[in-house]
């Protein structure tokens, strides 16, 4: 019989079961994925990540963006022949933070659906998740919806109070 060792968690694992975390280091990790995902693509990706300084340190749910910006490489870009670009932005205004992310890849209207009715809206695992999170630290004052990004591609915004949820 073989003995149990403890299992021990890095940085990075521990940080994904935080319940919160800085949304620089959201930022921080989507830098990191985008990075890596250029390297993959090449010319065809380009991203701008935009986050004032004065919201690095609000506290946010981990892994909100990420699985939005995979579905915006896996279904807007890489079916694009010539790519496009993703930005991604904060906003505080009027104590709601505002979340975006814009792609100009294929766009839900390429599949014949409007963003109001197209499966991303309604949600995959990735969005679903994202809702879940949402939805535990922030109850109704969270919203998240996709619409067309003008004049191509998606757009995800996330909406939720500028004040941290209560522990």
């Amino acid at each position: 019989m073989r003995a149990s060792m403890p299992v021990r968690l890095g940085p990075r694992m521990k940080a994904s079961r935080a319940t919160l975390h800085p949304l620089q280091t959201e930022f921080d990790r989507l830098d990191d994925y985008l990075a890596l995902m250029a390297v993959r693509m090449g010319t065809r990706l380009q991203f701008t990540l935009d986050l004032p300084p004065e919201l690095a340190s609000l506290s946010v749910p981990p892994l909100l963006l990420q699985p939005i910006v995979e579905n915006s490489i896996k279904h807007g870009l890489e079916p694009k022949v010539e790519g496009g670009s993703i930005t991604v932005r904060a906003r505080c205004t009027n104590k709601v933070l505002t979340l975006e992310v814009l792609d100009t890849g294929v766009g839900v209207a390429a599949s014949g659906q409007s963003a109001a009715t197209s499966k991303e809206n309604e949600g995959g695992f990735g969005l679903a998740q994202v809702r879940e999170r949402l939805a535990t630290a922030y109850g109704p004052a969270a919203t998240i919806k996709v619409v067309a990004n003008y004049p191509t591609g998606t757009g995800t915004i996330i909406t939720f109070p500028c004040e941290s949820p209560a522990p």
